[in-house]
């Protein structure tokens, strides 16, 4: 993603001077990207519309006195993130999963949250689908239903050593197919968010 962008760029310039064609075209370009983006974030279709168009109308309507120091492509994905916190914190009353919820904040606070992490959520949903059955379902339980390792023995009736052994053998898989990418536990929580 390009970080700096001439001021002059005729693009933003067209888009500053009122062209809709201009807007029209931006909006096609990076309309279905943003969406996939902030899915990626929210896992929920319809707030992810409501919010990557709400980026658009808020750079039209302020578009002559907004300061654009990146690209608008850099812009756009910020405005995008922000407004996806937006939700996330909206949603932290509704949620019991306060504290993840509030550690998930302060990552998108405090880091740039791009479009390599999406792809590597990618990589961590594949592992988790091809993990074997039972390791699949332990470690599913462990992290959506938070059961602990004593409740998913007894209730899948195996033994404890055997459940660590599962959940131990999931992160490694994971952790394999995603090792080009920081933060895999940040990856395995928005797969997590997203099933919630």
């Amino acid at each position: 993603m390009c970080n700096h962008t001439n001021p002059d760029d005729p693009e933003l310039k067209a888009i500053k001077e009122g062209y809709t064609k201009s807007f029209e075209l931006l909006f096609r370009k990076y309309y279905q990207g943003l969406c996939n983006y902030c899915m990626g974030i929210l896992g929920d279709a319809e707030k992810t519309e409501d919010v990557v168009q709400d980026a658009f109308v808020y750079l039209w309507e302020n578009r002559r006195r907004i300061n654009i120091k990146t690209s608008l492509k850099s812009y756009l994905y910020q405005s995008v993130r922000h407004g996806a916190l937006k939700v996330i914190r909206s949603q932290t009353l509704e949620q019991r999963h306060i504290s993840r919820l509030t550690e998930f904040i302060e990552y998108l606070e405090q880091s740039e949250f791009s479009e390599e992490e999406l792809s590597g959520l990618q990589k961590v949903e594949q592992a988790i689908e091809e993990l074997p059955s039972q390791c699949k379902s332990v470690f599913l339980m462990s992290l959506v239903d938070e059961k602990s390792y004593k409740q998913i023995a007894d209730e899948l009736g195996i033994s404890l050593n055997t459940v660590k052994t599962h959940i131990s053998k999931a992160y490694r898989l994971i952790r394999e197919k995603a090792q080009n990418y920081k933060n895999i536990s940040l990856l395995i929580w928005l797969y997590y968010k997203r099933l919630l």
